[in-house]
């Protein structure tokens, strides 16, 4: 609903411009999610080490994939699912790491893609509220 009555309030020239961007932006979600499960049950010798850091490199993998899914998708019920689906994937992601040859599993890589999800999810709420002027800051 929230996302109708944006594009409801929008100039005719606007609202095309805006489906556009909101249909990329869900396409790389869908993207960044295909990406982290491809590299999740790639045999580790095979896998790229970007950061060094196996919690720090699950923790931006899984923000980018929260920050893409809370731009394409703006109703409150699809940011939880969203959320909810990703810390699910992280989770059974690295289940089926158990089995696969030169990976390992920990909670700590769970923890640490659940978290950057989270905090993706709500790094662009808090963006998008702040865009829409509903968010107010005090200083007093």
């Amino acid at each position: 609903m929230q996302g109708r009555t944006l594009l409801g309030s929008l100039p005719e020239e606007r609202r095309d411009s805006v489906a556009k961007l909101v249909m990329l932006t869900r396409k790389g979600a869908g993207l960044a999610v295909l990406t982290i499960v491809v590299l999740s049950v790639m045999p580790g010798r095979m896998r790229p080490h970007i950061l060094g850091n196996d919690y720090y490199e699950h923790f931006v993998a899984y923000f980018v994939a929260g920050s893409l899914l809370a731009m394409g998708y703006w109703r409150p019920i699809q940011l939880l699912s969203s959320g909810i689906l990703l810390a699910i994937c992280a989770g059974s992601l690295e289940f089926v790491q158990l089995w696969i040859p030169g990976r390992t599993s920990s909670v700590g890589g769970f923890a640490s893609a659940s978290a950057g999800a989270w905090i993706g999810l709500l790094v662009m709420v808090v963006i998008r509220r702040a865009h829409e002027r509903k968010f107010v800051v005090s200083y007093k």
